[in-house]
């Protein structure tokens, strides 16, 4: 494994309307990104407000790419070019550096950056410190419930991808779990400050000690795009 701080390689997670997956997909093919990962994902927002607010619908399609942090801030640039992300409902993404990786993918990412044309211009983004990405798993099911902990600790709203746990004997030894296979995935960005209230919910509510099983973590955002745009006092609605 290759320690993050030799140099730089970032994770940018993309979350957008489903009716902009072809220029979202598109957009990586053109690019020629050196890792990508595509898949469908769903909002948690209820019905009725996509349809006063105009947010599209509820599913959504993710990316989630690793490359060199200089490869992130052109293609943010492009992103930013080709779908507008400050109107509300369309997207948000964001990017996280990495602390470790194999050497093989790295090398490929470091290959990338040596073959693509960097422009110089600069963007106004977020700066890195305000945000974190909580990630939990939980059982299949109960994407709600973690929700509904999510908001009532002040989160605006948040991403479900279904996924496939796989246990181990170690995690029954020691955590006295029987691992089911179908998981949620739930991604929800959210301001420092609200971080730990929000996880402190999470757990509460859906945690190890209850039936959904749930585990979270956080982790720092760096370049934020299209979070915050949205409307305030919204529930009056």
């Amino acid at each position: 494994m290759i320690d993050g701080s030799e140099a730089r390689l970032e994770a940018l997670i993309t979350i957008v309307d489903y009716s902009l997956a072809d220029v979202l997909s598109n957009l990586y093919k053109n690019h020629t990104m050196p890792i990508c990962l595509l898949t469908h994902g769903y909002g948690s927002a209820t019905s009725v407000i996509y349809d006063i607010l105009g947010y599209g619908g509820p599913k959504k399609m993710v990316a989630i790419s690793i490359q060199t942090q200089n490869i992130s801030n052109y293609f943010v640039k492009q992103l930013n070019s080709h779908i507008d992300l400050v109107k509300p409902g369309t997207g948000i993404a964001f990017t996280i550096g990495l602390s470790s990786i194999g050497s093989v993918l790295s090398t490929i990412c470091r290959q990338a950056d040596e073959n693509i044309k960097i422009g110089s211009e600069d963007m106004a983004i977020t700066s890195k410190d305000p945000y974190h990405l909580i990630v939990t798993i939980v059982n299949s099911g109960y994407f709600e419930q973690v929700m509904e902990a999510a908001k009532n600790a002040g989160a605006t709203g948040g991403t479900l991808v279904h996924a496939r746990g796989l246990g181990s004997k170690e995690a029954m030894k020691y955590l006295g779990i029987t691992i089911q296979p179908e998981k949620d995935l739930v991604l929800i960005l959210t301001p420092r400050e609200k971080k730990h209230a929000i996880m402190e919910s999470i757990v509460h509510n859906v945690g190890l000690h209850t039936a959904g099983m749930g585990i979270c973590f956080s982790l720092p955002a760096d370049h934020v795009l299209g979070f915050g745009t949205g409307i305030d006092h919204k529930n009056e609605l």
